[in-house]
């Protein structure tokens, strides 16, 4: 009887060390967990702010095309506007994949700044193509993160002729399904979005995958001087 009671009393104090431990382990994983989601936030809010500034002094130099368009300053701004967008793409997708591990409202809040830093910089581009001699072309593309395998695609594709035109081939990427933004929804209501992948190459609308040789043939047609990748 006594053996029983002794053994009984081993048994309850192992359950409860193991209750505990697995108890201290848990709260680790969400401390850690929050520490990160934290981490990650601060560092997106971080850039977004960093790419505001940019903007504004994207602003500044198209005021001053305004006044004053000459090749160096078309040059500088084309330069500048190229490298922010970069910027921006990098980061928007990092936000796409940290919305689809947490979906965290932060995240969908700190995505519409991104969304509307695109649309900001496709407008700019549009506007110095009227000050300024460009022989770039703007590509913007709508894409889902739901449900859409031609998105993935069609995403591949266009990173591969971004790669290989570089500077020359602008691509400003919006997701078609976020609504928490009215603008998204004002641009494919203006260009007839009613699908994804869809794409707007300069002010013409494709409603479907293109692939390789299709998007490669239609980018390249409107360039007045042919890169390299053109001539193949």
């Amino acid at each position: 009887m006594v053996n029983g009671t002794y053994e009984r009393k081993i048994s309850t104090k192992r359950f409860l060390l193991t209750f505990v431990l697995v108890s201290f382990v848990f709260l680790i994983g969400i401390s850690v967990g929050h520490f990160l989601t934290s981490e990650r936030t601060s560092y997106l809010e971080d850039i977004a702010y960093k790419q505001k500034l940019d903007y504004e002094s994207l602003q500044l130099q198209s005021l001053y095309l305004d006044i004053n368009a000459n090749n160096a300053s078309c040059l500088i701004f084309s330069n500048i506007l190229e490298t922010s967008l970069e910027d921006v793409g990098a980061a928007q997708a990092k936000v796409d994949l940290y919305i689809q591990d947490s979906n965290k409202e932060s995240y969908t809040e700190i995505k519409r700044d991104y969304i509307l830093a695109q649309i900001r910089y496709w407008l700019l581009n549009k506007k110095m193509e009227s000050n300024c001699r460009s022989d770039k072309v703007s590509v913007l593309y709508f894409y889902s993160n739901d449900d859409c395998i031609e998105c993935g695609a069609q995403g591949t594709i266009l990173t591969y002729l971004k790669e290989m035109l570089k500077d020359k081939l602008l691509v400003f990427s919006l997701d078609s399904d976020f609504g928490d933004e009215p603008v998204v929804n004002i641009i494919k209501k203006s260009y007839n979005i009613t699908q994804v992948p869809s794409m707007v190459i300069e002010d013409k609308t494709f409603g479907q995958l293109l692939n390789k040789e299709e998007l490669t043939k239609e980018i390249c047609s409107l360039y007045e001087d042919k890169p390299e990748l053109c001539n193949q």
